[in-house]
């Protein structure tokens, strides 16, 4: 089902807040219309994490996004394709929970979800100059640049990297 209206206008904020500068730097630019198509897209699930407030939102509470994830069951190409994969569209994590573990908690579940759809692989895309990012993901989360990275079959010269990580365990 569609991510309901208040939470695509959250997501969509925190995505601005966390990446609008990578995006309007990046060879793509920001564009927050074909953003919000993404996260439309049918088969687009979602993760999203709220924290509870107190403030007043008619029954006294209220609740705002501090992360989520949107990610998506595909194949690694869609004119070749060769492998299964989950592909992580988003994880973005509000500023004031950052550095709490709650990325790489996000990113174990992404991989558990992945193992139980029978996936091969998670995969994602960064940008390089995101140091934080391609630190997390390349140290923390132990991913790697994927074989089909501009950098690893184009040029050197594109501005963002394809990480994965197998997450298909062989039976014995």
């Amino acid at each position: 089902s569609p991510l309901p209206k208040e939470l695509e206008i959250e997501c969509i904020k925190l995505f601005e807040s966390n990446m609008g500068k990578f995006y309007r730097s990046s060879s793509w630019g920001l564009n927050l219309k074909e953003k919000r198509k993404e996260l439309r897209h049918p088969d687009a699930r979602f993760l999203i994490l709220k924290e509870e407030s107190s403030t007043n939102n008619g029954d006294g509470s209220q609740s705002n996004i501090i992360a989520f994830s949107h990610f998506r069951f595909e194949v690694n190409d869609d004119d070749y394709p060769t492998e299964e994969v989950m592909y992580v569209y988003e994880l973005q994590v509000d500023q004031t929970v950052r550095r709490s573990g709650l990325g790489k908690k996000i990113m174990t579940i992404m991989e558990l979800l992945a193992m139980r759809a029978k996936m091969r692989k998670v995969s994602l895309t960064v940008f390089k100059n995101n140091e934080a990012a391609m630190n997390f993901y390349l140290k923390k989360m132990k991913y790697c640049v994927d074989d089909f990275s501009p950098s690893k079959y184009m040029d050197d010269n594109s501005d963002y990297e394809i990480l994965s990580k197998c997450v298909h365990r062989e039976k014995k």
